[in-house]
């Protein structure tokens, strides 16, 4: 170390070599602290962590009554960004939140030209995907979807609606589903 020190101080002069040193010792520092930091402080933290998955537990889907097609009267208006087309609702009488923690709910679509698809849908706040489990047929009743399988609420994009309801409406702040009463208070705001 003495022959670094002379060096430097025969490289940058007497007045520099304060800073040289700190700089050295800085250096040091930032190599030795890392292998420091790695161990723990008491020495009791082993070297891995064994996860057990059998204590973790699993999610299961409730049991699914499909509720009885909506009525006008009971939609409630959601509101859209001014460049959405489509005009959505939800039906008051079919909201629920399971215990599976589930948001379950009648969607109703509106498009510009007054088609409606309605659909009878499910929306987990915690992994952001949405499951229909009917869809309404031209009669006003619901037929079950054949092979209802959980997907991928899609990124905001022209006319996400269901993006738009998981990020604003059905689920809270902390990815949870709202209750219900407290849905169709901010809805009917």
């Amino acid at each position: 170390m003495q022959g670094a020190t002379r060096f430097i101080v025969w490289c940058i002069g007497g007045k520099r070599f304060f800073f040289a040193r700190l700089l050295l010792s800085l250096a040091l520092s930032a190599v030795v602290y890392p292998l420091h930091a790695k161990r723990d402080r008491y020495g009791t933290e082993p070297e891995y962590f064994d996860f057990d998955e059998s204590l973790v537990e699993k999610w299961k889907e409730g049991k699914v009554t499909i509720p009885p097609y909506p009525k006008d009267q009971d939609l409630l208006a959601v509101p859209l960004l001014a460049t959405d087309t489509l005009k959505i609702y939800i039906d008051r009488q079919s909201l629920s939140r399971g215990v599976d923690r589930v948001a379950r709910f009648s969607l109703v679509v509106e498009s510009p030209s007054g088609a409606r698809s309605v659909f009878y849908d499910g929306l987990r706040c915690e992994t952001r995907e949405y499951k229909t489990y009917a869809m309404g047929s031209p009669e006003h009743v619901f037929t079950p979807a054949k092979e209802a399988a959980w997907q991928r609420i899609p990124q905001p994009a022209m006319n996400a609606f269901r993006y738009h309801l998981y990020r604003h409406y059905i689920c809270d702040t902390h990815a949870s589903a709202r209750a219900p009463e407290e849905l169709v208070r901010l809805l009917t705001q």
